[in-house]
C-alpha cells in the first residue's frame, strides 16, 4: 500500500492526476522530442513534500497541540534497514479510465515484455537488476523504477544500490525515469513524514469525540 501511495503521488504531481497502477495502456504524449527520458528526482520531490509537512506540522504546534512523534520498530541488524531509518530520523528533524496489468518476478520475459511495450506507465518493483531494457519500453513512456537490488560495481569493484530498470539504455528511449537510488526511495521517507502529521490529526479528532459524548449524555439526560 505504501508503494501504490508513493506511485500515486509521483504520477500526480509530475505526469498527471491519475490512478496509482502498474501499467496503463493509454496513449502518453510528450510535449516535446526528448532524445533521453527526463530524469524524476524523488529528492526533489521530497524536498517539496517535506517542506508541506513542516508547514502543517508547526500550524499543528502553533494551535497548541502535541508534535507528532514517530516511532521506529528496527528488527536486526541489517544495514541497509540502518540507513532507512538514519533517513526517516534525518527527515524527521527536518520537517482515470486505465487498464491494469500486474506481472511478478516469474513472469517469463517474453511475455513480460508483450504487456510493457504496450504501457505508458511502467512500474518495477520485482527486486531483479536489468529487468526492465530499452526493447521493453515504449517510445516516451514513464518508467517508476521501485526495485532496489546491491550489486558489485563492475569498475570498483564495491558495492552499489541499482533498481529493476537497466537505467542508461531507458532513459535514451523513455520520456520519464527514476533513478535508483534517488528516484522513489526519497519518497518514501517524505511520505512517512506527511502520513505522520495526517495520524496524529486523527487521533486528535478521535479524542476530541471521545472527550464530548459525556457531555452529550450528560445533556441527554437532562
Amino acid at each position: 500500500m505504501a508503494t501504490v501511495s508513493i506511485v500515486s503521488t509521483l504520477a500526480t504531481r509530475l505526469l498527471r492526476p491519475a490512478q496509482s497502477c502498474r501499467l496503463r495502456h493509454r496513449p502518453f504524449h510528450l510535449s516535446v522530442v526528448r532524445n533521453e527520458a527526463v530524469v524524476i528526482s524523488g529528492r526533489k520531490l521530497a524536498q517539496q513534500i517535506k517542506q508541506e509537512v513542516r508547514q502543517e506540522v508547526e500550524e499543528w504546534v502553533a494551535l497548541g497541540n502535541k508534535r507528532p512523534h514517530l516511532s521506529v520498530v528496527l528488527v536486526g541488524e541489517n544495514p541497509a534497514s540502518h540507513s532507512y531509518v538514519l533517513n526517516k530520523t534525518r527527515a524527521a528533524a527536518e520537517v482515470g479510465d486505465a487498464t491494469v496489468t500486474i506481472s511478478h518476478r516469474y513472469t517469463p520475459k517474453e511475455q513480460l515484455k508483450k504487456h510493457t511495450v504496450l504501457a505508458d506507465i511502467v512500474i518495477s518493483a520485482a527486486g531483479i537488476p536489468n529487468l526492465i531494457t530499452a526493447d521493453m519500453i515504449k517510445e516516451g513512456a514513464a518508467v517508476i523504477d521501485v526495485g532496489i537490488n546491491r550489486v558489485q560495481d563492475p569498475i570498483t569493484a564495491k558495492p552499489k544500490l541499482v533498481g529493476d530498470v537497466d537505467f542508461e539504455g531507458v532513459r535514451k528511449k523513455a520520456g520519464y525515469i527514476t533513478p535508483v537510488p534517488g528516484g522513489v526511495g526519497p519518497m518514501t521517507v517524505a511520505m512517512l513524514m506527511k502520513n505522520t502529521i495526517i495520524a496524529a490529526k486523527k487521533v486528535l479528532r478521535l479524542e476530541e469525540r471521545e472527550a464530548l459524548k459525556p457531555k452529550e449524555r450528560g445533556v441527554a439526560t437532562n
